[in-house]
């Protein structure tokens, strides 16, 4: 019942930012709009919606390289798409169900598995707000690419504050790696000692930090972040091409950030936030007709979540497990809190 009523809450925000971004806008236009995205480019942006799976996957398996290394990439990737898919329809459950379906095919520490991916959203936080200041510091000009309603120097001052501040949590989080035994030894002391519950989970928490002991792994890792975005910016980008809109390659990353605070809200694969995030930025940064706006970004979210949705029911299938099955497992509630 509580999930039936997260899902209920889900979609009613969902309705209120689908209204939202419909209001005023001409359907018949929309569709006609829709009609004239040229295939080519769509077919980039599929591609490129693959390849930043791949990436992810690898990436992950450098960041799990202090518990076990050699982890099968097959494993890796399969788990990676179908947490993906669970997040999409349930709000972030796959986040959690991910790492635990990869600590038991590998056979590694579930909550060292599950710090792996806390880590993983730490970089993306930061890679999406360095190449967002980057843009408004060098490549943003409102004279010429805002011709909407809101004020550019606002909107850049808001930019540079959002991204100082994600970039503020990346040296607190590298002092608890290097000096966490300061923290773990009180807690330690005062759980009544190391083998108690809570020290373990604590302890097995941070083995997942340990990439970034390693300046080489971890050097790459974060070079695979910026890997992982640029690619999912150029995906935005060849979906917003594919319908002729005059925008820039590096404009994309600002449709990056917005579309992530959209993706991020609690609706079912950001639908309707993400729409909406990304008219406010087609049409009031750039300019862009609302009708012809509105067909760009339904499409460009059609090809951000396809392609991984397709694949996580694909794995699905070929894997012998459904949707149902990995929600109504007991070991996914047991295992997320009482992690080995």
């Amino acid at each position: 019942m509580k999930r039936a009523l997260r899902m209920f809450l889900s979609l009613l925000v969902a309705a209120a930012f689908l209204g939202l971004f419909f209001w005023k806008l001409d359907a018949r236009q929309v569709l006609r709009h829709a009609g004239e995205a040229e295939p080519a480019w769509l077919m980039v942006a599929l591609a490129l919606q693959v390849l930043h799976l791949i990436l992810r996957s690898l990436r992950w398996r450098i960041l799990l390289a202090p518990m076990k290394r050699r982890i099968g990439f097959y494993n890796l990737f399969t788990t990676t798409a179908i947490g993906y898919l669970i997040s999409f329809v349930f709000f972030r459950i796959g986040e959690v169900l991910r790492p635990l379906m990869l600590a038991q095919r590998e056979s590694i520490q579930k909550s060292g598995a599950i710090a792996t991916c806390v880590l993983e959203r730490l970089m993306d936080a930061l890679a999406v707000a360095l190449l967002l200041g980057v843009y408004l510091l060098l490549f943003f000009d409102p004279p010429a690419s805002g011709t909407g309603t809101l004020d550019m120097e606002q909107v850049r001052s808001a930019g540079l504050l959002l991204g100082g501040l994600m970039m503020a949590c990346f040296p607190l989080m590298f002092a608890v790696v290097h000096w966490r035994h300061r923290v773990t030894a009180r807690v330690d002391a005062w759980a009544g000692g190391p083998q108690a519950l809570v020290p373990r989970l604590l302890h097995g928490f941070l083995d997942g930090f340990d990439a970034m002991k390693g300046l080489g792994a971890f050097t790459l890792a974060w070079a695979q972040s910026y890997t992982i975005w640029i690619a999912i910016a150029a995906s935005i980008w060849a979906s917003l091409k594919a319908f002729h809109l005059d925008l820039r390659f590096v404009d994309s990353f600002l449709m990056l950030a917005l579309l992530n605070i959209g993706i991020a809200a609690p609706t079912p694969g950001g639908m309707g936030s993400y729409e909406y995030m990304g008219q406010l930025g087609l049409v009031q940064v750039f300019g862009v007709e609302p009708n012809r706006a509105a067909a760009a970004i339904l499409v460009t979210h059609a090809f951000a979540i396809g392609p991984v949705i397709l694949l996580g029911i694909f794995l699905l299938w070929r894997e012998g497990l459904s949707m149902r099955t990995l929600m109504s497992s007991p070991s996914v509630p047991s295992e997320a809190g009482a992690a080995r």
